[in-house]
């Protein structure tokens, strides 16, 4: 069954139940599915082919994992312990992309070529107040969900593709 149609009737028959969330933040499944929706938009809009998280858990994981398969390109996330030349390189593999982040890296991140940078905390104001896209998404078993990058014992790690 493909990842949105259980997000979508979770959304549907609990619209209200808490699906994420810690004490000071949470999302239910409605709200999860439409900001997912909104986010997707500008994926979409974006013209971005990945959709990656460079950042610690909060409410932009699951929203980025919803939306990048509601937009049909593959979630990337990675190691926010990650050095400054290992991200580059990985940065430079995954490109065009959509990534969320820290405000520090944010600041550090923004007009690279082939990047669209977002604050974490601007992210998941605009994933909440965003208007959700219709639902339409791949239905397709072969798409890429998520590419996992490894930290092999040699060379450069390598995308594991889920």
């Amino acid at each position: 069954m493909n990842l949105m149609m259980l997000l979508e009737m979770a959304a549907s028959g609990f619209p209200q139940r808490v699906a994420v969330g810690s004490p000071d933040a949470r999302l239910t499944y409605g709200e999860l599915f439409a900001a997912a929706g909104a986010v997707s938009r500008e994926f979409a809009a974006g013209g971005c082919e990945r959709a990656a998280l460079l950042d610690v858990s909060s409410l932009a994981v699951p929203v980025s994992l919803f939306a990048s398969a509601w937009a049909g390109v593959p979630f990337v996330p990675l190691n926010y312990r990650l050095t400054g030349d290992e991200l580059d390189s990985l940065l430079a593999r995954i490109k065009p992309a959509y990534l969320v982040t820290d405000a520090e890296r944010a600041g550090r991140l923004k007009g690279r070529d082939g990047l669209v940078v977002s604050e974490r905390g601007d992210f998941i104001e605009g994933a909440r107040g965003g208007e959700a896209a219709r639902p339409e998404w791949s239905m397709d078993g072969d798409d890429i969900a998520i590419l996992l990058f490894t930290s092999g014992t040699t060379g450069e790690p390598k995308a594991a593709v889920l």
